[in-house]
């Protein structure tokens, strides 16, 4: 564990988990303020909050271009330079509890695995919630991903990747895309993946005083906040163990190689080992990779020696 992400982790909890308003109260516009989505700045946030998140979300420079697309009529961010591969590609869906996030939240993680892995990437804007709800977002993913085939990339050439809420539309995507018979994207990587959002992860329970900033202290306010954002907001009515909105129900027959990474203290933690075992069971091919103390998607802090470790990791899985 480096000592920046030990001042991290300190940081997260001083300024974002023990100044979240109560269950009730919490709304979906606390997650887009958190991750500093354009339109949604806190003015009243203290002074540690606003220097966390200008030094987390300052964009750093790059010889990676970056322009903005529309995958069908999906809008994406398209990360490419000179030495990224013309037939290679990744298809990236960001996190964010499906109510907050975007492709510019996700901006400098993006440009260090497009330097890294020299793939170019194609992170797209698919709509939240509450404005939108399930199945959209898994309907503009299919439709993203049936683009770039229209575009002369080859399904065994294009690679899906996503965080948190963007690993569960990562694996869902593709789940939606067998059920239509379509050829499949051949690899996967998720970053501490949502995959059980019925509330009730054994690592809600385990993890919820550990997790740095994603969680309360008390773990049935997690699993209350948890559930309000799903029944709520993201999927309201739906049968929570539907494998399209919980992929950790599915059964995973002939599916893409598949990299997890996962902190072993975040309450996701579960939702990755859960997921591992059954894509196991299936006879897939997956690799846990487990970090260590780490905030949930640490790979988005980029001054962590850590998430560079990720990346690179993420980026020898993709090429090898």
């Amino acid at each position: 564990m480096s000592v920046q992400s030990k001042i991290l982790n300190f940081m997260l909890k001083k300024f974002v988990k023990d100044v979240q308003p109560p269950v009730d109260q919490r709304s979906y516009i606390e997650a887009r303020k958190m991750m500093n989505q354009e339109g949604y700045v806190d003015e009243d946030v203290s002074l540690g909050s606003r220097f966390l998140q200008k030094f987390i979300f300052k964009k750093i420079k790059s010889h990676i271009n970056v322009n903005e697309i529309h995958l069908d009529n999906v809008r994406a961010l398209h990360f490419m330079s000179e030495k990224s591969k013309k037939d290679k590609c990744i298809l990236y869906f960001h996190g964010g509890g499906y109510v907050a996030g975007s492709p510019e939240t996700h901006h400098n993680m993006l440009i260090k695995l497009a330097e890294l892995s020299s793939i170019q990437i194609f992170a797209i804007d698919y709509s939240l919630s509450p404005e939108s709800n399930f199945p959209k977002a898994i309907n503009e993913a299919v439709s993203s991903y049936n683009s770039l085939l229209e575009k002369g990339f080859n399904n065994e050439n294009i690679f899906f990747g996503g965080d948190s809420a963007g690993g569960n539309l990562t694996l869902v995507s593709t789940l939606k895309l067998q059920e239509l018979n379509q050829k499949l994207p051949s690899k996967l990587f998720l970053l501490s993946p949502w995959t059980d959002l019925t509330g009730e992860g054994r690592s809600i329970r385990e993890n919820s005083k550990s997790d740095p900033y994603l969680s309360y202290d008390n773990w049935l306010n997690t699993s209350l906040s948890m559930k309000k954002t799903v029944k709520e907001w993201y999927a309201p009515n739906q049968n929570y163990k539907n494998p399209l909105i919980s992929p950790v129900f599915a059964e995973f027959f002939n599916y893409p190689k598949t990299l997890i990474q996962v902190s072993d203290i975040e309450i996701l933690y579960s939702d990755s080992l859960d997921l591992a075992s059954k894509l196991k069971d299936g006879n897939n091919e997956v690799d846990l990779s487990i970090y260590k103390n780490l905030p949930h998607v640490w790979q988005i802090f980029s001054f962590l020696p850590e998430a560079k470790q990720a990346l690179i990791e993420i980026s020898d899985f993709l090429k090898n």
